[in-house]
Parts: C-alpha cells; sequence; structure tokens
C-alpha cells in the first residue's frame, strides 16, 4: 500500500483522524498560539476529513477565508461535506507543492498533520513564501511531537516511511532556506512552529 492508498482508505473509515476529548485541551492551545484570526485568510493543505477546518471555519470567522486542500479525493469530499455550512470555506483537490495560491494573498499556511507527507517540502516552501501577505506566517502544527508521530506511522503501511523532522531540525531547514523561526515546540503532545519569511 502506498500512501495515496492509505489515506483514500482512511477517508471510507467512520470519522477518519476525528478529534478525541483528550484532544481538546490541545487544540485550545493551538488556537491561542495561533492568536485572533478573525478576518485572516488560511490556507490549509492536508485537510483531510476536515476536522480542523471546521474549528478554522469558526476561528476566522464570516469575514475570514479558508482555502482547505487534499490530494485525497476521498478526504476531500469528507471534508467538504463537513464544512457545507461555511460559505467563506472552499475546498479543492491538489498538491501542496502546486496549490493555485496567487501571490501575497494569504496571511497563514497552516500545516496541520500533513508535513510529514509533503512529496517536495523544499518546493512546498517557495509556494508559501510566495503567497503569504507581508507579516503572514506558516505554522506547522502536529497535536503530537516528532517521536510520536513517527512511532504512529512506523506502524502503518503506506506511510511508514514518512518523517515528521524533529522540532529544531526542521526550524535549521526553514532558517537555510530563508525563513525567520520565531518559536518551536516538540513535547509529547504538541508540535507547534512559527515562522515567517526573513
Amino acid at each position: 500500500m502506498d500512501r495515496h492508498a492509505f489515506f483514500e482508505t482512511l477517508a471510507g473509515e467512520d470519522n477518519p483522524l476525528a478529534f478525541q476529548p483528550e484532544h481538546e485541551p490541545r487544540l485550545e492551545r493551538l488556537r491561542r498560539r495561533l492568536g485572533d484570526l478573525r478576518g485572516k485568510r488560511v490556507f490549509e493543505p492536508g485537510c483531510g476529513a476536515g476536522p480542523l477546518t471546521a474549528r478554522l471555519a469558526e476561528w476566522v470567522g464570516a469575514s475570514g477565508h479558508v482555502l482547505a486542500l487534499d490530494a485525497c479525493p476521498g478526504m476531500v469530499a469528507r471534508c467538504a461535506r463537513t464544512v457545507a455550512g461555511h460559505a467563506h470555506v472552499r475546498t479543492v483537490r491538489g498538491t501542496a507543492e502546486a496549490a493555485e495560491l496567487g501571490n501575497g494573498g494569504w496571511d497563514l499556511v497552516l500545516c496541520f498533520r500533513v508535513y510529514p507527507h509533503l512529496e517536495d517540502a523544499a518546493a512546498f516552501l517557495d509556494r508559501c513564501a510566495q503567497a503569504l501577505a507581508p507579516g503572514g506566517e506558516l505554522v506547522v502544527a502536529n497535536l503530537e511531537g516528532s517521536r510520536e508521530l513517527n512511532d504512529w506511522h512506523a506502524h502503518r503501511a503506506g506511510v511508514q516511511t514518512d518523517v515528521m523532522p524533529a522540532g529544531e531540525e526542521l526550524a535549521a531547514e526553514l532558517r537555510a532556506a530563508g525563513w525567520h523561526v520565531a518559536e518551536v515546540v516538540d513535547e509529547p503532545e504538541e508540535f507547534f512552529l512559527r515562522a515567517r519569511r526573513a
């Protein structure tokens, strides 16, 4: 099984990768770290079935905009149903590296549970640098640390080789690519990295 088959199979399950009650404090911490998103333009690559997309729809409010993208047709369909009542959310199928984002139109690129699954991280980061508005931010976040996430992947065919870099390792890669990394957290129940184009 490859990565695409893994996620397409997952998309057919009931509530794939849904948030559990123990995730709620972590989600609240993520919301606080992101700050006030009301009216913001947020790009969410790798949206999956949309559990975070639904939260983002609320966090940005009707004056904001969310673009939720996923390469898996089944996941895009699930996400579209999840956010069907939110006119300010658009769901599209595509890869993060090839997303049509325009230049300078986004306040936040939020990579939630997607970074280890990128086909070409360098190409994706270049696209983000062009897409972010002045002062815009790139955030890479998970509800678990890199070690815990990699352990989860290691036991699942299709994503066994999808490795999440440790926080400081990813920060170093971003700095080398011309980003200013403002915050890095890599702990058992949280991965959070915030960066801006230097």
